[in-house]
């Protein structure tokens, strides 16, 4: 993905309730690469390859996008397994696979997700994540943008990061349990997805079970506050800062994109509010006074989303049919998709989980 970057070198020396070693020291960064502006800093290439992650199949498209696309590669993300692993992509191409029981990573050139092509296998444990009779429950996997692997798992709700390089004896760096009583994530035990800003902050969105209300939280690094939420429910949420677009590009404001359930504007004093809509939404960043409302919507349901801001532009994945969609960014109101092309695949598209990725 495009990105200004500097090198910097940080450490969180914290360990406490909201982020600590699961293997008893203190959860850390490592000097890494994150990606923010700065003086005479250059642009790094745009981004080559779209994964494109269909309910356990995973499609490459080369970048960018034209009307006549079609996926470079396919490849069955856990062959043999009764059910879709979660997966992830790094910064590098790098692509993580994370079952009940294991992590899996497999380096460029990719030629196949079966265990026997995998770089590294990492057996799952309880100093790496919660670990039940039939292993973790992990609901998404995510890398940040210093590389480190981020696993959220659903028993106990909990989150945990695996420092990089990941080897086959590493143990969790942070951990981070969420939806504890007396914060403001309280009872949002259900996790859902992670996301990642620019500067590394966490984004996570989560369900309420005693309330079916889902919200978006967010960690700052380095992670050592509770989560604060948002106040948006927001899904498949992608921040996009001003300084990742291209040299040229007049650099509108920070936005944050996502699928939004909610209300588009505040009701008269007086009146009842109106039913939520569920849109793609835009919000401009940071969320203006009069509360955080999006500025943009278009009336579509997308079941995933990210944005490649060197191309002003973002993609997203129609949830009913898994069609994927080149739209304009900043989204303007009402857009309609510069193109879209169909779900190459036949049983896995409709109503399925699904996920986009951005490598080189």
């Amino acid at each position: 993905m495009k990105r200004w970057f500097i090198v910097i070198a940080a450490t969180a020396a914290v360990c406490g309730l909201w982020a600590c070693g699961s293997g008893g020291g203190a959860g850390t960064q490592p000097v890494g690469t994150v990606y923010t502006a700065g003086p005479g800093a250059t642009p790094t290439p745009a981004p080559g390859t779209l994964y494109v992650d269909h309910y356990g199949i995973l499609y490459r498209y080369a970048l960018p996008l034209h009307a006549g696309s079609k996926p470079i590669q396919s490849f069955v993300e856990s062959p043999g397994a009764a059910l879709p692993p979660q997966l992830a992509v790094d910064p590098y191409g790098t692509i993580a696979i994370g079952t009940n029981q294991d992590i899996y990573t497999f380096g460029r050139p990719i030629r196949s997700l079966d265990p026997s092509h995998a770089k590294l296998k990492l057996k799952l444990t309880p100093a790496i994540t919660e670990i039940g009779p039939s292993g973790a429950d992990l609901v998404d996997i995510e890398y940040d943008p210093n590389d480190n692997l981020w696993l959220l798992n659903n028993l106990g709700g909990e989150i945990s990061e695996l420092t990089a390089p990941i080897h086959t004896n590493s143990v969790a760096g942070v951990t981070i349990p969420f939806g504890a009583p007396g914060t403001k994530a309280a009872g949002f035990t259900a996790l859902i997805q992670a996301r990642f800003d620019v500067n590394a902050a966490l984004y996570v969105y989560a369900n309420q079970a005693a309330t079916d209300r889902s919200g978006l939280f967010k960690i700052s690094f380095p992670y050592s506050k509770p989560p604060s939420p948002e106040g948006v429910n927001l899904g498949q949420a992608d921040f996009v800062d001003a300084s990742q677009y291209a040299p040229g590009n007049p650099n509108p404001n920070p936005v944050l994109l996502g699928q939004y359930t909610g209300l588009l504007r505040s009701p008269p004093p007086g009146s009842p509010p109106p039913p939520p809509v569920n849109v793609m939404a835009q919000f401009v960043q940071p969320f203006p006074v009069t509360g955080p409302f999006p500025d943009a919507t278009v009336n579509t349901i997308v079941g995933a989303l990210i944005a490649d801001p060197q191309r002003s532009v973002f993609y997203t994945l129609d949830n009913s049919s898994g069609a994927l969609s080149v739209w304009a960014l900043p989204l303007k109101a009402n857009a309609v998709p510069q193109f879209m092309l169909p779900c190459p695949g036949t049983t896995n598209c409709a109503d399925k989980p699904e996920h986009l990725f951005l490598a080189p």
